[in-house]
């Protein structure tokens, strides 16, 4: 477990006792604030997963990165290098 994942957990609980506040005094804007700070943990929950399987699995993430990086450059439009387009 690292800083990520136990920050996230952490965020993750805050929410759930804010939206379980906020639905006991019917307090619609403690609610969302709760339910915005669960997404905001899990985010990093995961972003705390990612960052342990890449620590133990160095080349995997490499490749998988590379990969990632290939699929939103294309769906962007953008070239990864010059040479399309005239660029």
């Amino acid at each position: 477990m690292n800083i990520d994942t136990a920050i996230g957990t952490g965020t993750d609980l805050k929410g759930q006792l804010k939206q379980n506040i906020g639905e006991a005094t019917n307090d619609p804007a403690l609610q969302q604030d709760g339910t915005l700070d669960q997404i905001s943990g899990q985010a990093r929950k995961g972003f705390g997963a990612v960052r342990d399987f890449a620590k133990r699995q160095p080349v995997a993430a490499a490749v998988a990165g590379a990969l990632g990086l290939a699929f939103i450059s294309k769906l962007l439009g953008h070239p990864l290098a010059p040479g399309r387009n005239g660029r």
